[in-house]
């Protein structure tokens, strides 16, 4: 959880200040943390792209909604990963609990809720006034969601 949580927050981080120093007299120094901040989210993306495979890698058991590789391979396909997001995120969090009451484990349910407000906040950087807000909160939504999916993916015995 913490390269994922390092990288897009330093990423973030990077990026506010890239935007601030660009327009100054040192527009150079602009550009080195405009490369920062790409580098730093492109390294948390890769982790989260890890955690997205092995998280429904513990769950193949036949009854769930896709293969783990197809789950990050679509989110990779120009607009029908719009779609794809909910079905890979929310989804998950579905097939999950479907999972451990049809296994009968003893361990707690993902909530679905959460998964679905990150889902939908990941759409609303664009809004006017609220977008910024709306991006810094699903970064803390997203930190919990991780923790969530690393937290039942370790919880999960060996089937």
């Amino acid at each position: 959880m913490i390269p994922i949580g390092t990288g897009f927050g330093l990423g973030k981080i990077f990026n506010i200040t890239a935007q601030t120093v660009s327009r100054g007299p040192d527009q150079l120094k602009g550009l080195l943390l405009y490369g920062f901040a790409f580098l730093t989210m492109l390294l948390g993306a890769v982790f989260m792209l890890m955690l997205f495979y092995r998280m429904w890698e513990v769950i193949q058991d036949g009854n769930a909604r896709t293969a783990p590789g197809k789950a990050v391979g679509f989110l990779f396909i120009p607009l029908f990963n719009i779609y794809w997001s909910f079905q890979a995120i929310w989804g998950y969090a579905k097939d999950y609990n479907s999972f451990i009451d049809r296994h009968e484990f003893n361990v707690p349910k993902l909530p679905e809720w959460l998964f679905l407000t990150h889902t939908i906040l990941s759409f609303t950087g664009w809004l006017p006034h609220i977008g910024l807000f709306l991006v810094l909160l699903n970064y803390f939504i997203g930190l919990i969601m991780v923790s969530k999916i690393c937290d039942a993916v370790n919880a999960l015995p060996d089937i």
